[in-house]
């Protein structure tokens, strides 16, 4: 159950550091619960945008539809004047990605390039705890 607390006083805060990305995305999702994704949107100041973007029920391996995806958050973030984006892993039983999690990393962040969207980071979310995706540039290139 996540703690509303802190949760009210992050939702306030600035989230400048990879600490702040981590404490956020950790008081808004809580213990994880299921295997899905979440995108949390961030406004000019990097305070966070009180709208969450659940998404579960993802094809086994990314496909044409993850152009759909970037397509649908570029649209959010266009409404919502959000500036950057946070996408969250949700893994109730790994403490790793598994191969088919990193292609979804990569295919996310490459749709959310083609469209414009600043990915602030990729975070997953187990039940160690979480923590930030480390992209490997040459990964990206190879995947794009």
């Amino acid at each position: 159950m996540p703690d509303t607390d802190m949760l009210d006083r992050l939702i306030r805060t600035p989230v400048r550091t990879d600490d702040d990305v981590v404490q956020l995305v950790s008081a808004v999702v809580g213990d994880p619960l299921r295997r899905q994704c979440w995108v949390l949107f961030l406004d000019d100041r990097s305070v966070p945008i009180p709208f969450l973007l659940p998404i579960s029920e993802l094809p086994s391996h990314p496909d044409e539809h993850v152009d759909d995806l970037g397509s649908l958050v570029a649209d959010i973030v266009e409404q919502l004047a959000a500036v950057d984006v946070v996408l969250v892993w949700e893994r109730p039983d790994d403490s790793m990605l598994q191969p088919v999690d990193w292609e979804w990393v990569d295919a996310c962040a490459c749709a959310f390039d083609e469209h414009r969207v600043r990915l602030r980071a990729q975070v997953l979310v187990h039940r160690g705890g979480a923590s930030i995706v480390e992209l490997d540039e040459d990964e990206l290139a190879e995947a794009s």
